[in-house]
């Protein structure tokens, strides 16, 4: 289709564009690359295929928002599917009378599959474009009170303006370029849309719609040529590292579960984050996998109630410092960089955020790794928890109940201790809230009564039973927790 000093240029177009595209990803390798860690790529077979399932049949999305997640499946599986349109269209640009996949059933399906998904990522797009630029649903956009790099608060919008105007007039003007194409060589059954629309140009003459066909190919292909430099610095990107993040998250027992830390290495230097740097490699990650869609945030308690944490904001500050500020030098702290001292400290760690992620991110992670690196290396921590962290160091539990008083709310019930029953069936660690929190002790007391009348051969420690430290790690404090543990682990 295309004349040889087309086929030239656009030649000489793809290398340049290719080119400076490579710079951008060769820089996201090595920011990513700064990080703790590395990737264990032997993940990928054992993940493969939930991970091509989730990817595209976008399953995570559909959780919060269906009508919203059902326009962006349009676009996601029509903008997927170009993939392999584009690829086609090349081709028979270059090679004279090609049709890609042929002429027969599977290039029949290929063509109804490019006509039908056009229209859907058309109208998904447009969906999406009236809902962020018209409605402005409030999740979508940043509260006043939520810490953000100082260009975020317009690049988000310019940015999604960015990717939304390019994925129309890219996949409009392949749509319009095909229907220029069949008002010139005749209508197709199996591009019912593209048909249809070809039936306005009847009155162009065969040169005119010639000329409109090569003006399509260079307005949709030379797009994505223009857009594929800044496609490194868009938030669209996420389109390769929300398919990674399935791929290559490290393996957890649990959303919740924490890195160990080696308190018996003397050559770590190291707990915690301080910097950007001091997070792992897929905690970088996390910043390119993040659409920006603002879910973590809109389940987060701590948002609900007026806290000044938003778990969406930490992601997309940790993209824009990389974006704008990440230039070789002494990375700046954590803390008033891409989260708010305030907001690290209103998370409740209850995981919600990464459960709803649709990419697979993990900013509760980040936020307990940034309390580990303010508690543990600069002994900075809120006033309040220091009664907290004084009674599981001095009483094995928060409250500063003396270990004396640990059984006190079985009195009246006979709920027999490990010295008096020392073989049974099940050791109840009733932990400290329900041992020494009055509201707490009600539902304690509540189950002994339904063990003793089950008849269940059980035992508690007593006051050989201390604090587990999981309120001290989720609050930072990985020393206490280290500490606690290894003596439970002695008792039990």
């Amino acid at each position: 289709m295309l004349t040889l000093p087309e086929k030239v240029l656009f030649l000489l177009a793809v290398l340049a564009s290719l080119y400076y595209t490579a710079r951008g990803v060769q820089r996201i390798i090595r920011l990513i690359g700064s990080g703790q860690g590395k990737p264990e790529w032997g993940l990928i077979p054992k993940r493969l295929v939930t991970a091509l399932v989730k990817t595209v049949a976008v399953l995570p999305t559909w959780r919060l928002r269906p009508v919203t997640s059902l326009f962006h499946a349009f676009v996601v599986w029509g903008f997927s599917y170009y993939l392999l349109v584009n690829v086609g269209d090349v081709l028979a640009a270059y090679i004279p009378d090609f049709h890609f996949l042929g002429t027969g059933a599977l290039g029949n399906l290929y063509r109804l599959g490019a006509d039908l998904l056009s229209v859907g990522v058309l109208v998904g797009m447009v969906y999406l474009m009236i809902r962020r630029f018209a409605v402005k649903p409030g999740p979508l956009y940043p509260h006043k009170d939520e810490q953000l790099h100082p260009k975020a608060r317009k690049g988000i919008s310019r940015d999604s303006a960015i990717v939304g105007a390019f994925i129309i007039l890219h996949v409009g003007f392949r749509f319009l370029g095909e229907s220029f194409h069949l008002a010139l060589e005749g209508r197709d059954a199996y591009q019912p849309f593209a048909s249809a629309v070809a039936g306005l140009w009847a009155g162009l003459s065969p040169a005119a719609l010639t000329v409109m066909v090569h003006v399509s190919f260079w307005l949709a292909l030379g797009l994505i040529l223009a857009f594929l430099p800044y496609f490194p610095h868009s938030k669209h990107i996420h389109l390769f590292f929300a398919p990674l993040n399935f791929l290559l998250k490290p393996e957890r027992r649990s959303i919740g579960a924490l890195n160990p830390l080696d308190f018996e290495d003397e050559s770590i230097e190291q707990f915690g984050a301080s910097t950007i740097n001091d997070l792992g490699w897929e905690q970088l990650m996390d910043a390119y996998a993040c659409i920006m869609c603002n879910r973590c945030t809109e389940v987060c308690p701590a948002a609900h109630t007026g806290k000044a944490l938003s778990p969406a904001a930490l992601e997309i500050n940790k993209r824009y410092y990389f974006n704008y500020d990440a230039n070789g030098n002494e990375p700046p702290p954590l803390v008033g960089t891409v989260i708010s001292a305030e907001a690290v400290w209103a998370c409740t760690a209850c995981g919600a955020c990464i459960d709803i992620c649709p990419v697979g991110n993990e900013p509760m992670r980040d936020i307990l790794d940034i309390r580990r690196g303010l508690v543990l290396m600069e002994n900075d921590f809120p006033e309040q928890w220091q009664t907290a962290f004084r009674g599981m160091e001095r009483t094995a539990n928060p409250w500063n109940i003396p270990p004396t008083e640990r059984m006190k709310w079985a009195e009246g019930l006979d709920v027999p201790t490990i010295e008096e029953n020392p073989e049974p069936e099940y050791l109840w660690w009733v932990g400290c809230a329900p041992a020494t929190d009055a509201r707490a002790q009600k539902t304690a007391r509540a189950f002994a009564k339904i063990l003793n009348a089950a008849g269940v051969n059980y035992a508690v420690l007593g006051e050989a039973e201390t604090c587990t430290g999981d309120s001290a790690r989720r609050a930072g404090n990985e020393y206490l927790f280290y500490e606690l543990a290894l003596g439970n682990v002695e008792t039990l």
